[in-house]
């Protein structure tokens, strides 16, 4: 049977709906315009019904789900609707499994059952069904989908491209099934996913996610989503390829088993998918976007898929790459910093990691995340789907209310007022001060969302996501970023996406509120050791299931590798940021004083390590102590930002538990770097002179 991504509408005749009359329907379209899409390999299909019963029925917007156990079969360019009236029954359920077994399939009307075990859908004629199956250990089957190639050739795109595994990868057992009486279906399709592995239940410190579909339909050169295929161009192989193909004619059905970590089956049903995300669609391991459908079965997915959000019912939700990060290969960016996030007054995504299978292959770690749309605002917020308004170009609210700051100067309290009265104000200044912390490059342009309630005449909120070009150079000064106003720039700050921002700090409220609330938040959500334990946690939680994500995609490209991207990426941006944004607030606002002080941070933070600087930020007068073995004929280096040399010492030496005095205060306020050498040791210290 065929699985429909939307809902069938009758378009030659409709009459009165007879209860428990068989269906007429005298010849159907999508709601798309003369096709329905055919679950094995995405061709398209005009397709006719006819009643058998004496009385007409209604059937505008009738959909024939598969789960609902409808039957549709060629019968001299005709369609017949049947009920699906058999069922299966298993001897055992899908799941977990120590040691290999014969699974057992009966059917209760004593019809046929033929089944597949490479994910296709089951027709009349799949192999046979007889006694039982071995459902075996897959330690030594090869690798099948995982060396079809992904992505186009690494030369050509900035991501992780597509590479043969090197060795063979966890494998599980997909078998779908159905039975069939003359030559026709009668009864739904079953799905079920086994693993089988000695120590299965010790193997995974994820949830487990099967995904299962006809392989044409992520596969194949013309209509397969995973793959360059039909529309990938050479002279654009950035941003082109199949997987860059959108909207419902190039989502898929799919099956989705998700079992917890005892390896117990909490859901399972047909649904549909897409590729998500921008850039990253052009990575070996791409976002998922899964979709529940009444047209496939089932309107939602019932179940707590984000532990930390009170949600039990979701329309859709992202199964989130690894390999959207910038920089460093750390995978968790994103993550770390919307975790860091979450106790301010924004709108952001909960994560859960999980590991996925697609159709029986191992298919490495993935992060589910929310769907940030209006199905996301009504279960955050508690307002109704249908009242929330997300911005896109051309809204007439938001441009009105742009329009009346480019006509008044926001210095003005009764003009900043009004504004006010229209953005949610609390929320907007955590979320630019979020946003600039993390020093989120592709951002204001990119990677901005907002929406309102517009029942109620709700202010605009902002949603704080894709943090994956943060933690860059925690030098950066993201308030110059933010305030730029240079019509030549398109990307990533331009003067229109600077606009609000750049007029609300004309009003000397806002300004003092935004200065206040960010030292707040500086002692507080972004204090280094809540951060640093935060990430310590994350680490911790991804760290087991790293080696089996490499060998699965080579990324990254060792688990060394991803430690130390993780402590020179992000361990050191969050040691360094807060002293960085001290520095920039106080001298970009002009300010004598400020409610926060990064001078006892470095102290408490650096009393393990072999030299401390200190004060820091100073006023040019700052000390070196050693809290351990002498330091004998060193060689002392003092750059600017830019690398310009500023002093030179030579033959240093400073005793254990011994502190000596610089003095350079004849140099101005800026960011400095003190480099010190001797023998086999040598420590970078970055250090802020403020005037």
């Amino acid at each position: 049977m065929k699985n429909f991504t939307f809902l069938i509408t009758i378009i030659l005749f409709v009459s009165i709906e007879a209860g428990g009359q068989k269906p007429e329907v005298n010849g159907f379209v999508s709601d798309r315009g003369a096709t329905i899409r055919d679950e094995g390999c995405g061709i398209k299909k005009r397709k006719e019904l006819k009643n058998e019963g004496d009385s007409s029925v209604n059937h505008l917007n009738y959909a024939v789900p598969e789960d609902e156990g409808y039957l549709l079969n060629s019968k001299d360019q005709n369609e017949t609707l049947k009920k699906l009236s058999n069922t299966l029954i298993f001897s055992d359920d899908a799941g977990f499994y120590t040691a290999p077994f014969y699974l057992k399939i009966s059917s209760v009307s004593g019809d046929a059952i033929r089944f597949t075990l490479d994910g296709s859908i089951p027709d009349n004629n799949s192999s046979l069904f007889t006694d039982s199956v071995l459902i075996d250990y897959r330690t030594s089957a090869p690798n099948i989908f995982s060396e079809i190639p992904t992505t186009p050739e690494q030369s050509m795109i900035s991501f992780k491209a597509w590479e043969s595994p090197d060795t063979l990868i966890d494998k599980a057992t997909v078998l779908r099934c159905a039975s069939f009486h003359n030559g026709l279906r009668t009864s739904k399709i079953y799905t079920k996913t086994f693993f089988v592995s000695g120590d299965i239940f010790d193997k995974y410190t994820f949830p487990v996610i099967s995904l299962v579909t006809d392989s044409n339909n992520l596969f194949n050169y013309d209509s397969g989503i995973f793959v360059p295929g039909v529309h990938f161009n050479l002279n654009d192989p950035e941003w082109t390829g199949n997987y860059f193909m959108k909207g419902i004619d190039w989502e898929r059905a799919v099956h989705i088993e998700y079992f917890d970590l005892d390896g117990i089956l909490q859901f399972t049903q047909d649904a549909g998918i897409r590729i998500h995300g921008g850039k990253t669609r052009s990575a070996a391991q791409k976002s998922l976007r899964l979709y529940a459908r009444k047209e496939y079965g089932k309107k939602y997915f019932n179940y707590m898929l984000l532990p930390k959000r009170p949600v039990n019912k979701y329309k859709r939700f992202i199964l989130r790459t690894t390999m959207g990060s910038w920089g460093k290969q750390t995978i968790i960016k994103d993550v770390v910093a919307q975790s860091m996030s979450r106790n301010l007054n924004i709108d952001y995504q909960e994560f859960q990691p999980a590991i996925v299978y697609i159709n029986g292959e191992y298919w490495g770690v993935y992060t589910i995340r929310d769907r940030i749309d209006e199905r996301y605002i009504e279960y955050t917020h508690n307002i109704d789907k249908d009242s929330v308004e997300f911005y896109e170009t051309g809204n007439t609210n938001y441009q009105n209310l742009m329009e009346f700051i480019e006509l008044n100067d926001l210095s003005d309290d009764d003009n900043y007022k009004y504004v006010i009265n229209r953005i949610d104000i609390d929320n907007y200044i955590d979320y630019m001060i979020a946003e600039q912390f993390f020093h989120n490059y592709d951002w204001p342009v990119n990677n901005m969302k907002f929406w309102r309630d517009k029942s109620q005449g709700g202010k605009w909120r902002w949603v704080f996501y894709d943090l994956d070009a943060g933690f860059g150079d925690p030098d950066y000064n993201m308030l110059i970023h933010s305030t730029m106003n240079n019509p030549s720039i398109v990307w990533p700050n331009s003067p229109a996406s600077t606009f609000l921002f750049r007029n609300l700090l004309k009003n000397k409220g806002f300004k003092n509120q935004f200065i206040s609330r960010y030292a707040e938040i500086l002692n507080t959500e972004y204090d280094y050791d809540t951060m640093l334990n935060i990430l310590d946690s994350i680490k911790e939680l991804y760290s087991p299931e790293i080696p089996g994500h490499i060998t699965r995609w080579n990324f990254p490209d060792s688990y060394p590798e991803w430690e130390e991207g993780i402590e020179e990426e992000l361990v050191s941006f969050i040691e360094d940021r807060p002293c960085i944004v001290e520095y920039n607030i106080i001298n970009f606002f002009n300010l004598s004083e400020f409610d926060f002080s990064c001078n006892s941070k470095v102290l408490e933070n650096e009393i393990d390590r072999t030299l401390i600087l200190a004060p820091n930020p100073c006023d040019g007068v700052f000390y070196i102590y050693n809290n351990e073995a002498d330091i004998n004929n060193a060689n002392i280096t003092i750059t600017d930002v830019n690398g310009r040399v500023v002093s030179r010492i030579t033959n240093f030496s400073l005793n254990g538990n011994e502190h000596k005095y610089f003095n350079l205060s004849y140099l101005p306020g800026n960011i400095y770097f003190f480099y010190i050498e001797s023998g086999g040791f040598n420590k970078r210290m970055k250090f802020i002179i403020i005037r």
